[in-house]
């Protein structure tokens, strides 16, 4: 009965040791930087915006708003909404028209990535 305690007591803290083994390094060795959020693959689409609000969203014709670092979720519904007409603005409605969901989500996703106004400072 002791023989088996002990195999038991041994083997639970082996088991313990090599669950605390797994997830920490041995002391002094490098650790590996966190996994950095790898950026927006350049949409598709990109060449329809880039001549009025640039590749980073940073306006080239005058009164066009800076769209660089604004929330992904906002510029999802505003092309959206240009799409459908809800919104209005000419030159966004006819652009919008040739985009399919997916290519106002990946715009959306890249734009949201991009610097924003303060950023570029």
């Amino acid at each position: 009965m002791k023989a088996l305690a002990l195999a038991l007591a041994i083997a639970g803290a082996s088991l313990g040791l090599s669950a605390l083994a797994q997830t920490s390094p041995p002391a002094g060795s490098p650790r590996l930087p966190a996994a950095a959020a790898s950026p927006a693959p350049e949409p598709a689409q990109l060449g329809l915006c880039v001549a009025c609000h640039g590749k980073n969203g940073a306006p080239l014709q005058p009164g066009t708003p800076h769209i660089g670092g604004q929330s992904e979720a906002y510029l999802m519904q505003a092309l959206r909404a240009y799409r459908d007409g809800s919104r209005r603005a000419v030159a966004m409605n006819a652009i919008s028209n040739a985009l399919q969901p997916r290519d106002i989500e990946e715009l959306a996703r890249w734009y949201a990535a991009q610097p924003g106004p303060a950023a570029r400072r």
